[in-house]
């Protein structure tokens, strides 16, 4: 086995293992106004949430379902960024390009803004929803929806915030083509792409003024929602069908694209004499990616660094060969972000379940600049 598959491995098993762990670990373990953790208490909640995720996969478990269910979305959509990361640095011969820089991001929390502002407001109504109700109300409510309702209930700012990536997408590639005379260049599409995320996030945070003042608490919160991560939420069986299943589709697709990506990585030039129809195959891949980023926010949030620094960690880990460069990324992208929120679940001093998000990105560029340091360092001592 090559030193590269070996560290693959390595990597994989270390996305299990962080998983679950992070399953089965106390949160705020470490805040003692909840509960003095002991070690006969920490044991005993171990040994609790071990029982749960039993209970869970064998159906008998399901006050421990969101729970679980949290963790792998959390680690799915991490998976997902960092599969994209790497993706499009290939296809694009460029190591700034990411779901952020190519205004992917921007795309989804554009769509997420105007469901929020004003498609929300045709969600099916319960009646009675302003008094008590309980869960087994809600639950015979919901299963009287029709099956469009209960779409739109559960799952329409997930729809939007994919339609909103696709959009700006489509209007980022077709400047670039117009500008690049038919071609994708890869330096256009991530300028254009940055020019359209500063100008979304503009958009979002004068929204987030405005509409606060008027919108009330509740308004206030879903529009910071938009912009931070936040896996904090209510997650089932089913959306494991509706958020891993594409998310293990689209990767699949793009692990098989790996050779085409390799050569995309020398130039277009020599990706042509290869064989390779560089627009289709960057055409697909921005639709893959699309879809995984969207998917991706659209539960979790805005991560903004995720995705490209995952990539440029997979690349020191095990180089620039696709083959290994893309299961990698998927491994880096998900352990990083389930540490980053188990940590800020975990109580320590200066943490927050709802803080993953800015945890992310602040570890994310303190990593990319050691990276870019000791690179550096590096070729200063050859040089020498």
């Amino acid at each position: 086995m090559r030193s590269e598959a070996r560290r693959v491995f390595v990597l994989g098993v270390l996305f299990v293992v962080v998983v679950f762990t992070a399953m089965v670990m106390p949160t705020f373990m470490f805040r003692h106004s909840f509960v003095q953790m002991t070690p006969a208490v920490f044991l005993d909640q171990v040994a609790a949430n071990l029982s749960g995720l039993v209970g869970v996969f064998t159906g008998n478990g399901s006050a421990f379902e969101n729970r679980f269910m949290a963790v792998i979305v959390c680690a799915a959509s991490g998976a997902a960024l960092g599969l994209c990361g790497s993706t499009y640095q290939g296809a694009f011969n460029n190591p700034l390009a990411a779901p952020k820089t190519l205004g992917v991001m921007s795309g989804g929390a554009l769509g997420a803004l105007v469901y929020v502002l004003w498609l929300q407001a045709y969600e099916p109504a319960m009646p009675g929803a302003g008094g008590a109700v309980t869960g087994a109300q809600i639950a015979a409510w919901q299963s009287s929806l029709s099956p469009w309702e209960w779409a739109y209930l559960n799952y329409g700012r997930c729809l939007c915030s994919i339609a909103g990536c696709f959009v700006v997408v489509a209007i980022v590639i077709g400047l670039t083509t117009i500008m690049g005379k038919g071609r994708l260049s890869n330096i256009i599409i991530v300028i254009f792409g940055q020019v359209f995320s500063v100008g979304v996030t503009a958009v979002i945070q004068f929204a987030r003024y405005y509409f606060t003042v008027d919108g009330g608490t509740d308004m206030a919160q879903q529009l910071a929602e938009i912009e931070n991560y936040s896996m904090i939420g209510i997650y089932y069986f089913r959306d494991l069908l509706i958020v891993v299943a594409p998310i293990a589709l689209c990767a699949a697709i793009i692990l098989l694209m790996r050779n085409r990506l390799t050569l995309l990585s020398f130039g277009d030039d020599v990706a042509n004499t290869m064989g390779v129809n560089v627009n289709r195959t960057r055409y697909i891949t921005i639709a893959l990616c699309t879809v995984l980023t969207g998917l991706a926010i659209s539960f979790c949030g805005h991560v903004a660094f995720l995705g490209f620094i995952s990539a440029h960690l997979a690349r020191r880990i095990v180089g620039p060969d696709f083959r290994y460069l893309l299961p990698a990324s998927v491994f880096v992208g998900g352990t990083f972000i389930t540490l980053v929120q188990w940590v800020c679940q975990s109580g320590l001093p200066f943490t927050s379940q709802y803080a993953a998000g800015p945890v992310c990105s602040i570890l994310g560029a303190a990593l990319f600049i050691v990276l870019i340091v000791r690179s550096r360092g590096g070729v200063a001592d050859e040089r020498g």
